[in-house]
């Protein structure tokens, strides 16, 4: 991803101002203080972890199961002595069972690798998502930032006009006073004056509003946002482009672009993930087991006799060649004791059930009620919806600039018209104070000149910073820096 800061075309002061402190913010330290804040950033950021765990996970899941596997059994009445299988009646079998077994994939249609790559796609799309909201953060704090301004000089200039009045309103009492001109101007005047403390009011409204937008974007207490720091705005001379030339220079830097073309990359490896489900899978399994039984015995044989001991065998009868039946005697020589039955123990019927095994299993799928074909047919609909996404934003991102190229031409033709506007009105604002305070202009004929002229100068300061939003976010998609000193 072609991770850009949508104004690092802004290079402002690198370091935080000392009068931070007291409320005076740079726009860079307002973008910065906005990044860290907002919750949209944090939850881009989680995302981007969960993503790089579920490509983990497919990874790790290429890798053989190991497990160890134990019971305990109580049972009671008839049952099956589990050592030697045998049924029991009226005992209580207490048993055991204990296993180690291992399991792994050999094959089945690349899945696993299939799924590592899909989801390696949607972590780049999620950090590309990252810039994404970095830009439409940015965006949001420049244009309060630039309307804070604004307003701020909208504000001055309102003032100055106030201040103008009232000096008027004293030179015309003391005119008056003087007999030299009538007293309805000065009640004009006093009127003009009052008009001027209520736009004052209503520009210092607009003036908190812009703040709280600003600190809303920044997620700070508004009360902390007492000033901001102008900075020198430079703005180079540049050729006009066409929309379309705009767009084809800032398609390939756009993340919103980029994660959407990804998306579609992910969607497609969704298919193959899907398409694998027509293979054969092939696992291989492998355990050791082994278990214990209270009720299991062992014979024990007998001491052997110092004094081998013959015995006879008595009741043998063999039959003579005439059928007729013969006793005879078969005399036993014992060389030990008498042998006795004794309870196996756990060590040792442990190691005589050992038992070990390993299996290759062979799933070949022939009907399983068309699931992977509505797999494969849902893997092609997200692809495709992957797909219009993306021209969604492709037209959203032409549409936004093919309205800032307007804009930023309107701007800057409303901006040089407003200039040219002032210097004519300043001019006849001055000709018409000298008159006025002669004499010979009306006051009504005055107040027309002046409100002008100071409309003209509230319209400038309007303009400029109107402008400054869209060349910078022209310049922006243009690729370019703005530079501030």
């Amino acid at each position: 991803m072609k991770f850009i800061f949508i104004f690092s075309l802004f290079i402002f002061q690198t370091y935080y101002s000392s009068g931070q402190g007291n409320g005076a913010y740079t726009l860079q330290q307002c973008i910065e203080i906005a990044l860290d804040n907002n919750i949209t950033m944090k939850q881009a950021k989680q995302t981007v972890e969960g993503n790089a765990v579920s490509v983990e996970q497919a990874k790790y899941a290429r890798y053989p199961s190991l497990n160890i596997g134990a019971s305990q059994s109580l049972n009671f009445g008839r049952s099956v002595n589990p050592y030697d299988n045998t049924v029991v009646a009226n005992q209580q079998v207490n048993s055991n069972n204990a296993s180690l077994s291992s399991s792994v994939n050999l094959f089945n249609g690349f899945q696993n690798q299939l799924t590592i790559q899909q989801r390696q796609l949607n972590l780049k799309a999620s950090r590309e998502d990252i810039g994404t909201a970095k830009n439409n953060i940015v965006l949001g704090v420049v244009e309060s930032f630039a309307n804070v301004l604004s307003n701020k000089a909208q504000l001055e200039s309102t003032k100055a006009q106030f201040q103008n009045t009232q000096a008027q309103v004293e030179r015309t009492e003391k005119l008056v006073s003087a007999g030299r001109l009538p007293i309805t101007n000065l009640y004009d005047l006093k009127s003009q004056s009052a008009t001027d403390e209520t736009n004052i009011v209503l520009a210092e409204n607009a003036l908190e509003l812009s703040k709280l937008s600003l600190a809303q974007w920044m997620q700070v207490d508004p009360s902390t946002i007492v000033e901001i720091t102008e900075p020198n705005l430079i703005i180079e001379p540049q050729d006009e482009k066409s929309p379309l030339e705009v767009y084809t220079m800032a398609e390939p830097g756009q993340p919103q672009i980029q994660a959407s073309k990804t998306r579609v990359l992910a969607a497609e490896k969704g298919i193959s993930v899907a398409k694998s489900g027509f293979y054969p899978n092939l696992s291989f399994q492998a355990g050791l087991f082994t278990n214990y039984s209270s009720i299991a015995k062992k014979v024990v044989q007998g001491a052997p006799l110092q004094s081998p001991v013959v015995v006879p065998i008595p009741d043998l009868v063999v039959r003579d060649g005439s059928g007729n039946q013969v006793p005879f005697t078969v005399n036993q020589l014992i060389t030990s004791g008498r042998s006795t039955v004794e309870n196996l123990g756990f060590g040792d019927q442990f190691d005589n059930n050992l038992r070990k095994g390993f299996t290759f299993n062979l799933n070949i799928p022939l009907f399983n009620g068309f699931q992977n074909k509505f797999a494969v047919e849902n893997a092609k609909i997200s692809r495709l919806n992957a797909v219009l996404q993306l021209e969604q934003q492709k037209n959203q991102l032409r549409q936004t600039i093919e309205t800032a190229v307007a804009n930023e031409k309107a701007a800057r033709k409303r901006l040089a018209a407003v200039e040219k506007q002032l210097v004519a009105l300043e001019e006849g604002y001055r000709s018409s104070e000298q008159r006025f305070n002669l004499g010979v202009l009306n006051t009504v004929e005055f107040l027309m000149a002046k409100n002008n002229y100071f409309r003209a100068q509230n319209d400038k300061a309007r303009f400029k910073y109107d402008f400054f939003i869209r060349r910078a976010l022209l310049d922006f998609y243009l690729g370019k820096e703005l530079k501030f000193n």
